[in-house]
Parts: structure tokens; C-alpha cells; sequence
């Protein structure tokens, strides 16, 4: 884990709130359900960001961006899962959450097991299509 090198220990910055769609049985009737996938805030960085201007049409404005987040090797996390990061939060900032989906996660793992560098962690792709205003 990035934490266990002193030199990275105030690396992951930000937080994210992580929910997953799952399927919820009412007697015979099945439905699908957002619901949470973590207890607490995980802490993360968002970085690579790839932000534009707003995008407009006919009906609305759009804001798109793509950008990536790192965060530990034992994060839950999955391929369509809404993220509600807050940037800073790991810092106590009380900023608002910005919501995103995740891509595919890839783990990059240290060659001896993190002994060496402590530098292994999860990278995830994330795509943040909104509609401005409302």
C-alpha cells in the first residue's frame, strides 16, 4: 500500500463513496438497487484530469471529463460503479462529492510484494457525463 513509504503518506488526498447496482428480491419480484459498497470514505487521488469546457445542445449544457484515481490494492471496486469523490476530503476539506463511473480497475503491484518501494495501488479510469444545472 502506498502508505507504508513515508514519502507518499499524504498522497491520497481525496475520498470516494463507492455504489454498486445489486439486485434486491421482493417475493417473487427481482429489481435493481443502488446501494453503497463501503462503510467509510476510501481515500484516493484523483489526478490526470482531462477537464473541458461545457458542451452545449438543443435542451441542455453538459460538462464531460475523464480523468484517473489511485487508491489502495484492497478497494472494492468495479467496472460501472458511481463514485462520489470528494476532493480533499482526506484533508478534512468539506468540499461537495463529484460524481463519476468507474472503468476497468488495474492493480499495479511492486515487484517484492511492496517491501521495496510501497507503491503498489489500484488505478481506475473515470468518466464524468453531467447535465449543468437543473
Amino acid at each position: 500500500m502506498i502508505f507504508n513509504n513515508p514519502i507518499f503518506s499524504g498522497w491520497y488526498t481525496d475520498t470516494v463513496d463507492i455504489y454498486r447496482v445489486v439486485t434486491v428480491m421482493e417475493g417473487n419480484i427481482s429489481r435493481q438497487e443502488r446501494r453503497k459498497a463501503n462503510n467509510a470514505p476510501v481515500p484516493c487521488r484523483i489526478y490526470k484530469p482531462e477537464k473541458g469546457g461545457p458542451g452545449m445542445t438543443q435542451n441542455a449544457a453538459r460538462e464531460r471529463s475523464l480523468e484517473k484515481m489511485a487508491c489502495g490494492l484492497s478497494v472494492d471496486i468495479q467496472a460501472g460503479d458511481e463514485l462520489m469523490v470528494v476532493r480533499g476530503g482526506n484533508l478534512g476539506h468539506g468540499n461537495e462529492p463529484e460524481r463519476y463511473f468507474a472503468g476497468n480497475p488495474v492493480s499495479y503491484y511492486d515487484p517484492v510484494g511492496g517491501a521495496l518501494t510501497g507503491l503498489q495501488h489500484k488505478e481506475v479510469g473515470l468518466l464524468m457525463d453531467n447535465i449543468i444545472g437543473g
